[in-house]
Protein backbone atom coordinates (compact mmCIF):
# COMPACT_ATOMS: atom_id res chain seq x y z
CA UNK A 1 0.00 0.00 0.00
CA UNK A 2 1.24 3.38 -0.81
CA UNK A 3 0.35 6.52 1.16
CA UNK A 4 0.69 9.46 0.00
CA UNK A 5 -0.46 12.86 1.76
CA UNK A 6 -0.61 16.17 0.84
CA UNK A 7 -1.14 18.89 3.59
CA UNK A 8 -4.19 20.70 1.87
CA UNK A 9 -7.19 20.37 -0.11
CA UNK A 10 -5.48 23.13 -2.39
CA UNK A 11 -2.63 21.01 -2.95
CA UNK A 12 -4.45 17.62 -3.12
CA UNK A 13 -7.37 18.57 -5.68
CA UNK A 14 -5.90 18.27 -8.55
CA UNK A 15 -4.53 14.57 -7.90
CA UNK A 16 -8.45 13.75 -6.48
CA UNK A 17 -9.18 14.54 -9.90
CA UNK A 18 -6.60 13.09 -12.34
CA UNK A 19 -7.62 9.70 -10.36
CA UNK A 20 -10.90 10.03 -9.76
CA UNK A 21 -10.59 9.64 -6.13
CA UNK A 22 -13.54 9.05 -3.66
CA UNK A 23 -13.36 9.55 -0.06
CA UNK A 24 -13.93 6.60 2.36
CA UNK A 25 -13.48 8.26 6.07
CA UNK A 26 -13.64 11.65 7.34
CA UNK A 27 -11.95 12.83 10.56
CA UNK A 28 -9.19 13.25 11.94
CA UNK A 29 -8.33 13.97 8.30
CA UNK A 30 -9.80 13.11 5.32
CA UNK A 31 -8.90 9.90 3.14
CA UNK A 32 -9.26 9.06 -0.26
CA UNK A 33 -9.01 6.27 -2.81
CA UNK A 34 -9.32 5.45 -5.98
CA UNK A 35 -10.15 2.17 -8.30
CA UNK A 36 -7.51 3.30 -10.86
CA UNK A 37 -4.96 2.54 -8.10
CA UNK A 38 -6.27 0.52 -4.91
CA UNK A 39 -2.69 0.13 -3.51
CA UNK A 40 -3.04 3.88 -3.08
CA UNK A 41 -4.61 6.04 -0.43
CA UNK A 42 -4.39 9.65 -0.27
CA UNK A 43 -4.73 11.64 3.01
CA UNK A 44 -4.73 15.08 3.65
CA UNK A 45 -3.31 16.12 6.92
CA UNK A 46 -3.92 20.04 7.82
CA UNK A 47 -0.70 22.35 8.03
CA UNK A 48 2.24 21.86 10.11
CA UNK A 49 4.21 19.16 11.65
CA UNK A 50 2.39 17.62 14.01
CA UNK A 51 -0.32 17.04 11.95
CA UNK A 52 1.06 15.53 9.13
CA UNK A 53 3.25 13.25 11.57
CA UNK A 54 0.18 11.98 13.18
CA UNK A 55 -1.57 11.61 9.57
CA UNK A 56 1.70 9.91 8.47
CA UNK A 57 1.26 7.39 11.46
CA UNK A 58 -2.09 6.37 10.63
CA UNK A 59 -1.26 5.50 6.84
CA UNK A 60 1.65 3.63 8.48
CA UNK A 61 -0.48 1.74 11.08
CA UNK A 62 -3.41 1.82 10.15
CA UNK A 63 -3.57 1.77 6.35
CA UNK A 64 -0.92 -0.41 6.22
CA UNK A 65 1.33 1.79 3.89
CA UNK A 66 4.76 0.31 2.87
CA UNK A 67 5.59 3.20 1.11
CA UNK A 68 5.45 7.18 2.03
CA UNK A 69 4.71 10.11 -0.64
CA UNK A 70 4.79 14.03 0.44
CA UNK A 71 3.77 16.16 -2.44
CA UNK A 72 3.13 19.88 -2.11
CA UNK A 73 4.38 23.31 -2.90
CA UNK A 74 7.45 24.75 -1.28
CA UNK A 75 9.48 28.10 -1.25
CA UNK A 76 13.21 28.74 -2.27
CA UNK A 77 15.62 29.68 0.13
CA UNK A 78 18.35 30.67 -2.46
CA UNK A 79 17.76 33.07 -5.86
CA UNK A 80 18.61 30.05 -8.46
CA UNK A 81 17.33 29.30 -11.84
CA UNK A 82 17.14 26.07 -10.68
CA UNK A 83 14.58 27.15 -7.75
CA UNK A 84 12.23 29.26 -10.01
CA UNK A 85 8.53 28.88 -9.40
CA UNK A 86 6.93 25.60 -10.96
CA UNK A 87 10.13 23.96 -10.74
CA UNK A 88 9.35 20.15 -9.31
CA UNK A 89 11.93 18.64 -6.97
CA UNK A 90 12.53 15.65 -5.42
CA UNK A 91 13.88 15.48 -2.04
CA UNK A 92 17.22 13.83 -1.03
CA UNK A 93 17.26 15.15 2.24
CA UNK A 94 14.96 17.10 4.73
CA UNK A 95 15.84 18.65 8.23
CA UNK A 96 13.28 20.66 11.03
CA UNK A 97 14.62 23.78 10.94
CA UNK A 98 13.07 26.02 13.75
CA UNK A 99 13.82 22.24 16.51
CA UNK A 100 16.81 21.45 18.06
CA UNK A 101 17.81 19.28 21.42
CA UNK A 102 19.64 21.17 23.81
CA UNK A 103 21.09 23.64 21.30
CA UNK A 104 21.95 20.01 19.01
CA UNK A 105 20.26 20.21 15.77
CA UNK A 106 18.56 17.29 14.63
CA UNK A 107 20.48 15.37 11.73
CA UNK A 108 18.21 15.16 8.14
CA UNK A 109 16.50 12.85 7.34
CA UNK A 110 17.39 10.81 3.55
CA UNK A 111 14.49 10.91 1.44
CA UNK A 112 14.73 7.69 -1.46
CA UNK A 113 13.51 9.33 -5.23
CA UNK A 114 9.90 8.04 -6.84
CA UNK A 115 10.60 5.86 -9.67
CA UNK A 116 10.02 6.58 -12.82
CA UNK A 117 10.48 10.27 -12.39
CA UNK A 118 13.63 11.61 -12.51
CA UNK A 119 13.56 15.21 -10.97
CA UNK A 120 16.21 17.34 -9.82
CA UNK A 121 17.21 17.17 -6.19
CA UNK A 122 17.44 19.51 -3.22
CA UNK A 123 17.29 20.01 0.63
CA UNK A 124 14.06 20.55 2.63
CA UNK A 125 13.98 22.63 5.56
CA UNK A 126 11.11 22.34 7.60
CA UNK A 127 9.40 25.10 9.75
CA UNK A 128 6.34 25.21 11.61
CA UNK A 129 5.76 28.59 10.59
CA UNK A 130 5.83 29.69 7.09
CA UNK A 131 9.08 31.72 5.76
CA UNK A 132 8.33 35.51 4.51
CA UNK A 133 11.47 37.13 5.96
CA UNK A 134 14.79 37.36 4.82
CA UNK A 135 16.41 36.72 8.39
CA UNK A 136 14.38 33.56 8.44
CA UNK A 137 15.47 32.93 5.01
CA UNK A 138 18.86 33.50 5.58
CA UNK A 139 19.18 31.37 8.29
CA UNK A 140 17.17 28.34 6.78
CA UNK A 141 19.46 28.75 3.03
CA UNK A 142 22.54 27.75 5.35
CA UNK A 143 20.14 24.44 6.24
CA UNK A 144 18.40 23.86 2.83
CA UNK A 145 17.33 24.00 -0.68
CA UNK A 146 13.83 24.92 0.01
CA UNK A 147 11.25 25.40 3.30
CA UNK A 148 8.06 24.03 4.05
CA UNK A 149 5.79 23.29 6.58
CA UNK A 150 5.31 19.31 7.05
CA UNK A 151 8.19 16.92 4.81
CA UNK A 152 10.66 17.20 7.35
CA UNK A 153 8.41 15.47 10.35
CA UNK A 154 6.58 13.23 7.45
CA UNK A 155 10.11 11.73 6.38
CA UNK A 156 11.02 11.30 10.19
CA UNK A 157 7.87 9.43 10.94
CA UNK A 158 8.47 7.05 8.37
CA UNK A 159 12.04 6.66 9.37
CA UNK A 160 11.32 5.38 12.65
CA UNK A 161 8.99 2.75 11.07
CA UNK A 162 11.54 2.29 8.77
CA UNK A 163 9.35 2.56 5.52
CA UNK A 164 10.58 4.55 2.00
CA UNK A 165 9.47 8.02 2.12
CA UNK A 166 9.28 10.19 -0.90
CA UNK A 167 8.80 13.93 -0.72
CA UNK A 168 7.66 15.48 -4.22
CA UNK A 169 7.34 19.51 -4.23
CA UNK A 170 6.52 22.11 -6.54
CA UNK A 171 8.24 25.85 -5.80
CA UNK A 172 5.49 28.52 -5.64
CA UNK A 173 7.26 31.45 -4.37
CA UNK A 174 10.99 32.32 -2.89
CA UNK A 175 10.01 32.93 0.63
CA UNK A 176 10.72 36.68 0.66
CA UNK A 177 8.77 39.59 2.04
CA UNK A 178 5.06 40.14 0.03
CA UNK A 179 5.55 36.70 -1.13
CA UNK A 180 2.50 35.41 0.58
CA UNK A 181 0.35 36.57 -2.52
CA UNK A 182 2.46 35.04 -5.16
CA UNK A 183 2.43 31.86 -3.08
CA UNK A 184 -1.39 32.04 -3.42
CA UNK A 185 -0.79 33.10 -7.13
CA UNK A 186 1.16 30.20 -7.92
CA UNK A 187 -0.65 27.49 -5.58
CA UNK A 188 -2.82 26.13 -7.92
CA UNK A 189 -0.76 25.70 -11.08
CA UNK A 190 2.03 24.38 -8.89
CA UNK A 191 -0.65 21.44 -7.47
CA UNK A 192 -1.78 20.51 -11.67
CA UNK A 193 1.96 20.04 -12.24
CA UNK A 194 2.40 18.07 -9.31
CA UNK A 195 -0.88 15.97 -9.84
CA UNK A 196 0.16 15.18 -13.38
CA UNK A 197 3.51 13.71 -12.23
CA UNK A 198 3.21 12.17 -9.06
CA UNK A 199 -0.29 10.16 -10.93
CA UNK A 200 1.91 9.30 -13.94
CA UNK A 201 4.74 7.89 -11.28
CA UNK A 202 2.30 5.73 -9.16
CA UNK A 203 -0.80 5.03 -11.38
CA UNK A 204 -0.12 1.20 -12.18
CA UNK A 205 -0.58 0.84 -15.70
CA UNK A 206 0.53 2.75 -18.59
CA UNK A 207 -2.51 2.43 -20.47
CA UNK A 208 -4.83 3.80 -17.39
CA UNK A 209 -5.54 7.78 -18.50
CA UNK A 210 -6.99 9.42 -15.61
Amino acid sequence: MIGLLFATMMEARPFLLACRAEAVESGPFAMYRTDLQPDLRIAISGMGKVASAVTCQALILVQQATRIVNAGACGALHDSPELNVGRLLGISESVEGDHDVFGKRLQPVPCTALPPLDLPAARLVTSDRPVFDTRRRAAFAKLGDVVDMEGAAIARVAQYYQVPCSLIKGVSDGARPLDRKTLLQNLSAVSEQIAQSVWQALKPFPGVES
